[in-house]
């Protein structure tokens, strides 16, 4: 039987604050014996051992617990990353560029869950002026309740900014092409918070473009091209001096028929093994479908290109919105661009869009 409160008198094989059973007994062999009647959200019954309780039977009784809200059927099936509520976009209309207010978004938390779910629609969502000192982020992830941090080889605050000697592309002044993050990782970071602390060099204009739109479009003209981006395993290897961490998946990864995560990053390509792993027309076949999807993915004309000031904060699917950067002065007197990247887990994300306060 379902989880009832105080209200509803309570229940011995559920969990009312757990919402989860509290015995795990095998009970196959009962069968109900008398339905009694509806009350509220619940379907009274009972059954043939003498046990009676209630079934829910609308959300309210099956998640709410009969007395707290219950999240949209929207949020829902955009957590779950269903793309038949997502919105593909091949060009940077205003509202795939919408712009948030941060005070608003921190106060009202209807407003951070539109915010949250403005995100998981188009994969992208902004935030102006928020605080701006360094290691704000974390503070900024704090004050929204979505926690716990995510960490990884960069650290829980990852601090981008221009390194004579880098370690990864991400540090230098060069051009940063289109990627997602961390395809090496089993599991790649998902929820991509951004954050400009400071932008006063000539450049480094930050450009986005939407993964999903470009599969879906080779899907629909080019189907052999998809299938081999679907199930051609691409290994990945990142080696600086401090680590070694390597992976072998597909370009893009299904739930069923829907569009689930891509993974791409031209820069850790493990071309070495990849020659090791593929037969010459193989591979010779995947690169075409590959450059397919690059020159979409690089195509000025589906990609949002802003740069950042100060205070500006910017949430990526990772799984789906690939980011990159122009390239940027360096040497001038009294100029930086510093910014600073934390992950969270797409679950924890979730969580704050459908839990009801």
């Amino acid at each position: 039987s379902s989880g009832i409160n105080a209200e509803y008198g309570g229940s011995d094989c559920f969990g009312g604050t757990s919402n989860q059973p509290l015995h795990t007994n095998d009970y196959t062999n009962i069968k109900i014996s008398h339905v009694e009647g509806i009350k509220d959200h619940f379907l009274s019954v009972s059954w043939d051992d003498g046990h009676s309780g209630i079934v829910p039977i609308s959300e309210t009784g099956a998640y709410g617990n009969g007395y707290k809200r219950t999240p949209s059927s929207r949020y829902y099936d955009l957590s779950l990353r269903k793309n038949a509520v997502q919105t593909f976009w091949d060009t940077p209309t205003n509202e795939v560029i919408k712009r948030f207010e941060y005070s608003d978004v921190a106060d009202d938390s209807d407003k951070l869950k539109e915010f949250l779910a403005h995100f998981m629609q188009y994969g992208l969502a902004f935030l102006f002026n928020t605080p701006q000192e360094p290691d704000d982020l974390l503070k900024i992830l704090y004050n929204l309740k979505i926690t716990p941090y995510w960490d990884n080889m960069f650290g829980i605050l990852s601090k981008v900014s221009f390194q004579r000697d880098p370690t990864n592309q991400a540090f230098n002044n060069q051009r940063l092409a289109a990627h997602t993050d961390m395809p090496y990782y089993t599991q790649t970071p998902s929820a991509y918070f951004f954050h400009c602390v400071a932008n006063e060099l000539d450049g480094g204009e930050s450009f986005w473009s939407d993964t999903f739109s470009a599969v879906k479009h080779i899907r629909d003209t080019e189907p052999d091209k998809y299938d081999l981006l679907t199930t051609i395993l691409v290994p990945f290897r990142q080696y600086p001096k401090e680590w070694h961490m390597a992976g072998r998946y597909p370009t893009v990864e299904l739930m069923g028929d829907d569009i689930y995560r891509v993974r791409d990053c031209c820069f850790v390509i493990d071309t070495y093994q990849f020659l090791r792993d593929y037969d010459a027309e193989t591979r010779e076949r995947w690169w075409q479908a590959y450059r397919t999807l690059r020159l979409l993915m690089e195509d000025p004309a589906r990609t949002v290109q802003q740069k950042l000031g100060a205070g500006d904060l910017v949430l990526i699917d990772n799984w789906r919105v690939q980011h990159g950067r122009n390239a940027f002065s360096v040497g001038g007197a009294g100029g930086r661009r510093a910014m600073e990247v934390a992950y969270i887990e797409w679950s924890h994300v979730q969580n704050r869009l459908l839990k009801m306060e």
